[in-house]
């Protein structure tokens, strides 16, 4: 038999039909992989070995050693699903059973038999070599410190390489280390650093991994030493449109403002971690890059703090107040206007209540004001001693619940016949309050007048003289 192929491999993709899969070189020229016993076969599917007879059978074409591996489908079909990788590895043992004893006669299938046998196991031996990490064979002797076996030689027993990671040490050899590296908190100039440790730089917020053990002096000196891992600002904002700043606003954007060919004008504040102009124009007042914001400032509005907002619009708010008071607003006058303030507040009621405006321009009238109604309709009020000046009375009865003792008006017109009296035979008395006569009209004409002497104590009773 010859081995004229170099591959020990066979890869597949499933379709959840295919059962029957050869022993070729699916990476080359599809030539057949020899194998002589099915017990060489290695069969995974996703990665997960397979067992012989139990998930697959073999059958072997004795002249050839082509070999076909078939799934079994009954009585449990574990026919590969739709997109299962399915890798078939020729893997011999590497023994070597042939003895040749002397002087007895050559064999030559028995020669050609062991030769295969030391052809696949080179094979095998090279399929794992390219699955392995490891040094470039170009790589000249003079890049390594120490030499190439001691570069990629793990020296570690098991306690110290447990939960460790692989990485490589100053003079580039191998090494396990810790998860990533120790966190030291925030950099602090003094302190002796060694590799891999973590450091945040709390001016930026970027994180840092030591490179080379030092002694920090400052951190701009010593940024060869650090490698950064996470850029604070190293995230970015891009413009969509042309955009200004005005004078009176402050702009906080902690990410790079990549400008993306637009223009930004600032004639206010900005401050962000780095202005990326690219094809686009910054113009107007210089940013603050990178440095630190200080949130106390009065240009930041604070959760706690008392600030005053100015042209500030408020959507929907809701003022809360205290477990002991309502909420309440309050209108200061201006300060060229005197210092008082004028306090709306709510009640302190068990229930929601709505107080709806009216919707024209116009003064609220208060509970205990002095203030003039106009054109205003009163719906069953009880009024105490009011002084009515001008207008009319329409459509009402006065004295109703109780007596009017005393109503005083000028040119009293009924528009009613009768004058009655609500007292059952009650007297109505005419009182001119002093010696003026009572005077009985129909039209403009007088029609009876009453005059009363008091001197003579007698009455006179004078009508129209008869015609």
């Amino acid at each position: 038999m010859t081995v004229s192929t170099n591959s020990a491999r066979a890869e597949y993709t499933g379709n959840a039909s295919t059962t029957a899969f050869a022993v070729v070189d699916t990476l080359g020229a599809s030539a057949v992989i020899p194998v002589s016993d099915a017990s060489h076969l290695q069969v995974y599917v996703d990665g997960t070995l397979k067992v012989e007879d139990t998930h697959y059978t073999v059958s072997i074409v004795t002249a050839t050693k082509a070999a076909t591996v078939t799934f079994i489908t009954s009585p449990t079909d574990y026919t590969p699903a739709s997109d299962a990788t399915i890798v078939i590895l020729r893997v011999v043992p590497y023994t070597q059973l042939q003895d040749y004893v002397n002087n007895d006669a050559f064999d030559a299938e028995n020669v050609e038999s062991a030769l295969d046998q030391v052809t696949q196991q080179t094979q095998q031996l090279a399929d794992d070599k390219d699955r392995t990490i490891k040094f470039d064979s170009t790589i000249h002797l003079s890049d390594f410190d120490t030499t190439a076996e001691t570069a990629s030689k793990i020296t570690a027993n098991k306690s110290n390489r447990a939960g460790k990671l692989l990485s490589f040490d100053s003079n580039g050899d191998v090494e396990t280390t810790q998860e990533l590296g120790a966190w030291k908190g925030n950099w602090v100039s003094g302190t002796t650093y060694v590799e891999r440790d973590l450091v945040k730089d709390a001016e930026t917020g970027a994180i840092y991994i030591c490179t080379s053990g030092h002694e920090a002096g400052t951190f701009t000196t010593d940024s060869g030493n650090w490698s950064v891992v996470i850029d604070a600002g190293g995230f970015n904002v891009k413009l969509t449109a042309n955009f200004t700043i005005a004078a009176d606003e402050t702009y906080i954007c902690p990410y790079k403002i990549d400008l993306n060919g637009y223009d930004l004008t600032n004639n206010g504040t900005l401050i962000c971690a780095e202005i990326i102009t690219g094809d686009g124009t910054f113009t107007g007042n210089s940013a603050t890059e990178s440095g630190p914001v200080d949130i106390s400032s009065a240009s930041l509005v604070t959760l706690s703090s008392t600030q005053t907002l100015t042209n500030k619009s408020l959507t929907a708010p809701i003022l809360t107040g205290s477990e002991s008071s309502a909420g309440s607003i309050l209108f200061k006058e201006d300060t060229d206007n005197g210092a008082h303030a004028v306090t709306l507040k709510g009640p302190a009621s068990t229930a929601d209540v709505t107080l709806t405006l009216p919707s024209a321009t116009d003064t609220l009238i208060g509970k205990d004001t002095t203030d003039t109604l106009t054109q205003k309709t009163l719906t069953s009020p009880d009024i105490n001693t009011p002084d009515i000046d001008g207008g009319s009375i329409d459509a009402c009865t006065i004295g109703t619940n109780s007596v009017v003792t005393d109503l005083r008006v000028d040119n009293l017109k009924l528009d009613a016949n009768t004058i009655s009296s609500t007292n059952t035979n009650g007297p109505i008395d005419y009182d001119t309050n002093g010696t003026g006569d009572h005077v009985f009209k129909v039209g403009t004409a007088t029609a009876l007048t009453i005059s009363y002497d008091s001197s003579g104590a007698h009455t006179t009773i004078t009508g129209p003289p008869t015609p």
